[in-house]
């Protein structure tokens, strides 16, 4: 019993581990069962077993993420696991947006308008589950038939996800231990402007939205680290890179957040890239550069981009250490 606890609690370590860096937060109150107000769902109570929360940069909203933390070994982590867990969260995001409970235990004092979404976090803790797989099984799920509700925003974050995640993590720690990247309070994340709305407020305490977690790359903006490390921008390339024209539409974008006008520092970090990444990636600066008459200055600018992988881990926790925190 002891091991099976520990082990449910895996997964509620590493997501504190993992989105503190994307600066969100979490409410106190965890592993938490609150009454459930729509005699429909047929139910008492509904379960939270954390709630993370982060303002969004566009409209300014707190958007409350209703979690349900899973730790599967491989074998538990099939098609109709993901049915069951789908249709509870949907059915909690749908009344925690308006149950009185939920909101005395997870608001904050100061809320304003708000929203509530849901997060399911499958984390597998043998190491052992195919990323294809997973996104096979969620491609294989009909949500319509659950009875899940459009207005219900649900987000999945996945074994692969979720390693990605990690790794990128670990290698913000390296960085900063390396002086090659600020600390926490000086660094955020990149919200370009969108054709109806701008992102508002201070820059630098920006999240990392679940739309950015779940896009093709993670921009991260950061102060002056040294002498040698001026200010700019950190970007996690979460594409495998095995195509230039990728790298093409990913150096297009950049061009259009207008980062190619300055002389700001740009690194790139390939999170889970091909061996030829690097490679296509500089053929495509190439390519690139056809569309602009080869400037010799836009040149200059694309070549000073640095682009490398970074080094990969699979996630490990001790159980018994994991018990030990349990019981303090």
């Amino acid at each position: 019993m002891a091991e099976t606890s520990n082990i449910a609690a895996l997964a509620e370590q590493i997501s504190n581990e993992i989105f503190t860096w994307f600066k969100w937060r979490s409410r106190p109150s965890r592993d938490s069962n609150w009454k459930c107000v729509l005699e429909h769902h047929d139910k008492e109570t509904h379960p939270s077993d954390v709630v993370f929360h982060y303002e969004d940069p566009y409209t300014g909203k707190i958007l409350y993420l209703n979690t349900d933390l899973k730790s599967y070994k491989a074998s538990s982590i099939t098609k109709t696991a993901l049915e069951n867990a789908l249709e509870s969260l949907s059915l909690s995001v749908e009344c925690a947006n308006i149950s009185e409970d939920w909101q005395q235990k997870f608001l904050l004092d100061h809320a304003g308008s708000s929203e509530v979404m849901g997060l399911l976090f499958v984390y597998n803790h043998d190491n052992s589950f195919d990323r294809l797989k997973f996104d096979s099984l969620l491609g294989k799920i009909k949500l319509s038939q659950l009875g899940i509700k459009e207005r219900n925003k649900i987000v999945v974050f996945g074994p692969g996800k979720i390693l990605d995640l990690y790794n990128i993590v670990h290698d913000l720690k390296v960085l900063i231990a390396e002086d090659m990247m600020t600390r926490h309070r000086d660094y955020a994340f990149f919200n370009p402007d969108l054709v109806m709305s701008k992102a508002h407020g201070d820059q630098w305490s920006h999240a990392a939205s679940v739309e950015v977690l779940v896009g093709p790359w993670i921009i991260i903006k950061h102060k002056k680290i040294s002498d040698q490390v001026k200010e700019g921008y950190l970007i996690y390339y979460m594409r495998n890179g095995s195509q230039v024209d990728e790298f093409v539409y990913f150096l297009d974008a950049l061009s259009r957040f207008q980062m190619l006008l300055g002389d700001e520092l740009i690194r790139i970090r390939l999170v889970n890239a091909v061996v030829e990444a690097a490679n296509n990636f500089n053929v495509a600066k190439d390519k690139f550069l056809v569309t602009w008459g080869k400037d010799e200055q836009r040149a200059k600018r694309l070549n000073e981009i640095s682009i490398n992988s970074i080094p990969t881990r699979q996630t490990s926790f001790n159980l018994i250490e994991i018990g030990m925190r349990e019981d303090e």
